[in-house]
């Protein structure tokens, strides 16, 4: 009689290559926002003096973070600025906390500035691995601050509306909007969403049946 066993070591590796080829389903969410002081979950980062901007980053999915998160910025006098945030596991609709990064992030000229162009704001970003049961993937997401929106325009100085760019104040160029017009924007949105492909699926699969060996 034949029969279909798996091996130790075939299913050792299938169980380490089919996680490493899987994709895994996932929603991440970034929000901005701009206020007074320091938000009650503040977590990394300093508290506003007098208003900073800050951001919130959601598990909004199933699946469970493990890495680092990151604000980072060249401002328009050059000086580099980073805040980072290390979580060992975020679970699904767990948040660690709010970020800034720094005290005052409406006074330093804009960040990330393009020559002639609007800035790119300051970078949001994830690094590290996601998690949903057996399968793991590595994934680095990022976003720039002018691309999280809050779907209210406004436009400061008359000649450039936008509903971005909450972490610098509000303005396109890193202009001061001031405190009043700083802290009354709507807070910005960004998700990061990702549903395995059907092939990927399948090619873990595949991959786990190499395990498999024929026995008499």
């Amino acid at each position: 009689m034949r029969i279909l066993a798996l091996s130790v070591a075939g299913a050792a590796l299938a169980g380490v290559m089919g996680a490493a080829q899987a994709q895994v389903a996932y929603d991440l969410n970034v929000t901005t926002f701009y206020q007074f002081g320091a938000p009650g979950d503040l977590a990394a980062g300093p508290g506003g003096a007098p208003d900073t901007g800050f951001a919130r980053f959601t598990n909004t999915g199933t699946s469970t973070f493990s890495g680092t998160f990151k604000l980072q910025g060249t401002d328009s006098g050059g000086t580099f600025w980073e805040t980072t945030f290390t979580v060992a596991s975020l679970g699904a609709g767990a948040s660690f906390g709010s970020m800034s990064i720094n005290n005052e992030s409406s006074n330093f000229g804009g960040f990330n500035k393009l020559p002639g162009a609007t800035d790119l704001g300051v970078l949001l970003s994830f690094t590290g691995t996601v998690f949903d049961g057996v399968n793991t993937e590595a994934v680095a997401l990022s976003v720039y601050d002018r691309d999280v929106h809050s779907g209210v325009f406004r436009d400061p100085f008359g000649d450039h509306a936008s509903d971005s760019y909450v972490l610098q104040g509000g303005d396109a160029f890193g202009r001061d909007t001031g405190d009043d017009f700083e802290v009354s924007q709507a807070p910005g949105s960004y998700n990061w969403h990702q549903v395995p492909t059907p092939g990927s699926l399948a090619l873990a699969g595949v991959v786990g049946l190499a395990g498999l060996r024929r026995r008499r």
